[in-house]
């Protein structure tokens, strides 16, 4: 049943090519120039190829029946009518399979290549087949003189190319073009268009004036409307505009106006072929290359737009990326500021232990040892000065307990402040090296949150120590000052200088920058201008601010508990 169906629609589909061929040959053939056939408006050409460029080479019986018909309608005999319609077939089998097989054709007429290939392939070359047929078979017949051959092979050409360029490019763009939905100032463009066409087209082509002097440079005045529709709206305006210049200049060369219209019928279609053949050519070129700009900037706009999307992609993935490499460096630094409290806690009972354990002890020992050494002298005992000498040596171990004691815990720190700190902290290098080493504090910046203190002293106290071991310097100035922005604390020499291929990777320089990273600030190493290095902490004054902000709310939370 469904074959049955399809075999019906494809006869009717058959004949229905059939019908629009022979109106479209019987409207053409009302122009002959030659005999009733030989005419240069041969619309069939182009409703030729179309067909079957759309509905495939079996549409062919159809074009061979309108053919037959149209040619056999004009009175010619059947043989020559057969002949011809032989011909119309062969030129549109052949354009059809030359744009297909050598253009790639598309029917969108969307390339360059397409309109080209239309040109050169269909309307020039394919068109030589039906015009070599046909006026073969006229001349065969002994219709067409041999002498007469190729102005009759000529005008036969032009008029298949004619129907090939003028009639086939709007058959496209109806069947494989969406229709345009114009906007309200496109359609007011439209119409504006439409009326200036119709107005320039009468002033040109419905002037009895222009008639019979071949002035045909007055026809180029509707190029501009050729080009407006092309560029505006692309092929179905270039399709549509040329389709309707080449109505109205037929019907003023057949009318006898315009500068078409000449002495004969046949000069004046010549003229208007040429012309309507040049126009076709225009606007299929204009519009195909409007499309391909609009294509080009769609391409462009959509790549912008992928770009733009995966750069908002990437954008957030960094986002994401940093926030996490922010969360992970802040809990970094929590967990080395917990770690390093961890440690001054262990290191500050250590030396409690060291100043009240230890110290204690070996105080308590000295004490034995001098009354020992009192008995010992008292009866005169040569054991005195053995006595005397372990004296001396647990004298010599309190001191040492107690410089250990205040590395570990600087208890002058919590009870006397930072300066006082750092100066007791300046009395290692004077008493055990005999460096002259000088202490300067603001007073602002001795107000600092014992978070911040601690790690000042202790930034302080590495320091000091590089300098002492690797500076060979004779004076340290250590300074502490502070501005509403950032405060700073330097440890400065007039030793060899700081080399930082050999000193900037060991654990001081480490523990230095961890000293620095801890306070949000930056670690600073310089060579001074007269000799030594300053080893600087900078970092920003709101940092006490924020830490006793933080210290007040755990004293109210520790109130509330």
């Amino acid at each position: 049943m469904k074959k049955s169906e399809t075999r019906t629609g494809f006869f009717l589909r058959l004949c229905g090519v059939a019908m629009v061929y022979f109106a479209a040959a019987h409207a053409g053939l009302m122009f002959a120039i030659v005999g009733s056939t030989v005419t240069l408006v041969w619309p069939p050409s182009g409703i030729a190829l179309v067909a079957i460029l759309a509905f495939g080479y079996r549409i062919a019986p159809g074009i061979a029946l309108g053919a037959f018909l149209a040619n056999a309608w004009t009175g010619l005999p059947l043989m020559i009518a057969a002949g011809i319609a032989t011909g119309n077939v062969l030129e549109a089998l052949a354009g059809a399979w030359l744009l297909k097989r050598l253009a790639g054709f598309r029917n969108t007429l969307d390339r360059r290549r397409d309109v080209f290939g239309l040109i050169v392939l269909a309307a020039m070359c394919s068109t030589m087949i039906s015009a070599s047929l046909g006026v073969a078979s006229l001349a065969l017949g002994g219709i067409v003189a041999y002498g007469e051959y190729a102005s009759v092979w000529l005008t036969w050409w032009l008029g298949d190319m004619m129907g090939v360029l003028v009639v086939a490019p709007p058959l496209l763009v109806w069947l494989y073009h969406p229709r345009p939905v114009l906007s309200p100032p496109r359609v007011a463009e439209a119409g504006v268009l439409l009326a200036a066409l119709l107005l320039v087209s009468y002033l040109i082509f419905a002037t009895p004036e222009l008639a019979g002097h071949g002035y045909y440079p007055a026809s180029l005045a509707i190029l501009p409307f050729v080009i407006w529709g092309a560029l505006r709206f692309e092929h179905w305006g270039a399709a549509l505009v040329t389709l309707l210049i080449s109505a109205l200049a037929i019907w003023g060369a057949t009318h006898g106006t315009g500068p078409f219209a000449l002495g004969t019928l046949a000069e004046s279609l010549i003229g208007w072929c040429i012309f309507v053949n040049v126009l076709a050519v225009t606007g299929l070129l204009l519009a195909v290359f409007s499309a391909e700009q609009q294509r080009a900037r769609a391409a462009i706009r959509s790549a912008q737009e992928v770009l733009e999307q995966r750069v908002r992609d990437r954008t957030e993935q960094l986002a994401k990326t940093n926030a996490g490499l922010r969360r992970e460096m802040a809990e970094r630094k929590r967990l080395e500021a917990v770690l390093i409290q961890a440690s001054e806690a262990q290191q500050k009972s250590i030396g409690r232990e060291l100043h009240d354990g230890l110290g204690q002890h070996l105080t308590s020992i000295a004490f034995l040892g001098a009354a020992l050494q009192q008995q010992l002298s008292d009866r005169v005992q040569p054991e005195a000065d053995a006595a005397g000498r372990i004296v001396e040596l647990v004298n010599q171990s309190i001191d040492m307990t107690r410089r250990v004691a205040r590395g570990l815990y600087p208890a002058a720190l919590e009870s006397l402040g930072l300066s006082a700190a750092l100066e007791q902290l300046a009395d290692n290098p004077r008493s055990l090296h005999g460096l002259h080493c000088e202490v300067h504090a603001d007073f602002e910046a001795q107000r600092v949150d014992p978070h911040i203190a601690i790690n000042l002293y202790r930034f302080a106290q590495e320091a000091i120590n590089n300098a002492v071991k690797h500076s060979q310097a004779h004076r340290l100035w250590i300074d502490l000052a502070c501005d509403n922005l950032q405060c700073r604390l330097s440890v400065r020499d007039d030793g060899i200088g700081f080399t930082p291929e050999h000193d900037g990777q060991g654990l001081g320089m480490h523990s230095l920058r961890a000293r620095a990273n801890m306070l949000g600030g930056e670690l600073e190493i310089t060579r001074n201008a007269q000799g030594g290095t300053t080893v600087a902490l900078i970092y920003p004054a709101r940092m006490g601010e924020q830490n006793e902000r933080r210290q007040h709310k755990r004293r109210q939370s520790d109130q509330a508990r």
